[in-house]
């Protein structure tokens, strides 16, 4: 679980970045919001090349807070921990593990980001966070519940395009630059 733990990206993450940087040079993307995350900083920095904005960071984006998970690979958390991972398991949305967020707190962290992106006056806004709290954001523009909040996931080479129309939004997706498909992806994990 990596969480909030920084890392760089790897080969892939960066051929992945900048891939996804040319598809949102064809966007015109005129407003640019990063986490401040290493992994993220780097994908923003490889983004931008095709951009040529200045990045925005922000705290309030960075991803879910694993607490005492950070850096532990899965099989490793449900041996260490087996009531608590068995918890999270059963209730992956309120349950909070040792020292971890839930996500009623990415939502609380998330709401005051979102409102203030929209009271912004830009057009084509680009984030680039991470899997869960991306869903978080999306989740809470789109007024899901906790169930279909679950339902949907985010690989790394995954763009989620959303696009306001009066009172609600239009969603769909890219893989690698690939698309546009319908939607939101399935979670596949």
């Amino acid at each position: 679980m990596q969480g909030q733990w920084n890392s760089d990206l790897s080969d892939l993450g960066r051929d992945q970045a900048a891939i996804n940087g040319k598809f949102l040079a064809s966007l015109d993307i005129d407003y640019l919001v990063a986490s401040p995350l290493d992994r993220t900083r780097q994908t923003a920095d490889i983004i931008n090349k095709r951009l040529g904005l200045d990045i925005n960071y922000d705290d309030r984006i960075m991803e879910w807070h694993c607490g005492d998970w950070s850096g532990e690979m899965w099989d490793e958390v449900s041996s260490k921990w087996p009531e608590e991972f068995a918890a999270w398991q059963a209730d992956q949305f309120n349950y909070r593990g040792p020292n971890c967020e839930n996500y009623p707190d990415m939502i609380a962290r998330a709401r005051p980001f979102l409102d203030e992106l929209f009271a912004l006056d830009y057009n084509r806004i680009a984030i680039v966070s991470h899997g869960m709290i991306g869903r978080v954001m999306v989740s809470t523009l789109l007024g899901h519940s906790p169930d279909e909040m679950l339902r949907y996931g985010q690989s790394n080479d995954t763009i989620f395009h959303l696009t306001e129309h009066g009172e609600g939004f239009t969603t769909r997706h890219f893989i690698g630059g690939e698309g546009p498909h319908g939607g939101l992806p399935p979670r596949n994990y």
